[in-house]
């Protein structure tokens, strides 16, 4: 039965919400500790149970240093206060978990028993699989289920409009030009604009090299061969080894790799190994 909030709950919650013990106090209203936060949430409560218990420098250094590779309950038996308290304090101090550590935790988390008990077993088949919605829905569940379906025409909250820009990490500048969510470069966007489709194997580059000056009389095009020996003459002797030496390494994974191809009776990916 749900429980019907009175002004005397509400007050006993307001005294012992704070400080108080959440199990005993859930007790004795009758209500689950996800109720009493709830409600609680509603009245605008807070707890309160590290006022009396501040952080100490030392405490505050001993946290910058294990955060990263040290879980909260760990750390909780270190610095002596709460979880909640914990990552709080790591927060507002812009401290993270390190990598490494995240990926073992994750691996903890997937190996668990509670967490293989409700995975989806191989081979699972749905309880409503090619069932109609009235096979396993009530009239009033499929009446209620109404509201919150997706309409004709709906667009989500974050849509774009058309004309909206986006830079990538490269520098490059990304134009929407349609409904579709197609976003395209803006500077072939903007040279087709004025010239038609660009011929194939042929690139649109920027004459003085800012990425983000997308006018017309800064485009220009080009050949790919034309555009390589631009990059290259523009690098110094170390770039220009070090471009050679990636592209190299590149091509020695691609032969080993199509020589495993080969070994497994099927065919090469490209043309620099043939078939003995």
């Amino acid at each position: 039965m749900k429980r019907i909030w009175t002004d005397h709950l509400d007050n006993l919650l307001r005294r012992h919400y704070p400080k108080g013990d959440l199990t005993a106090l859930a007790d004795r209203i009758g209500v689950s500790i996800a109720s009493l936060k709830s409600r609680a949430h509603v009245l605008k409560l807070h707890r309160r149970v590290n006022e009396h218990k501040p952080w100490t420098q030392r405490q505050l250094d001993y946290l910058r240093r294990h955060y990263a590779t040290m879980s909260a309950s760990e750390l909780k038996a270190k610095v002596g206060h709460c979880e909640k308290s914990i990552y709080n304090r790591a927060k507002e101090m812009g401290l993270k978990k390190a990598d490494g550590y995240m990926s073992q935790f994750g691996h903890r988390v997937a190996a668990h028993p509670a967490s293989q008990a409700v995975r989806f077993q191989k081979g699972h088949t749905p309880a409503n699989k090619g069932k109609r919605q009235e096979q396993f829905m009530t009239a009033e569940q499929i009446e209620h289920s109404k509201a919150t379906r997706f309409k004709p025409g709906h667009r989500p909250h974050n849509t774009r409009p058309i004309g909206y820009e986006r830079i990538t990490d490269d520098g490059y500048v990304f134009i929407k030009i349609a409904d579709d969510k197609k976003m395209v470069l803006k500077h072939r966007h903007v040279w087709q604009q004025h010239h038609g489709e660009i011929p194939r194997g042929m690139l649109v580059v920027f004459r003085d090299g800012n990425r983000l000056n997308c006018d017309i009389s800064n485009l220009q095009l080009i050949s790919k061969a034309d555009n390589a020996r631009r990059n290259t003459a523009a690098m110094t002797p170390e770039q220009r080894q070090a471009r050679t030496d990636r592209a190299q390494e590149t091509r020695n994974k691609t032969i080993r790799r199509d020589k495993i191809r080969l070994h497994w009776g099927l065919e090469p990916r490209t043309k620099l190994v043939k078939r003995w």
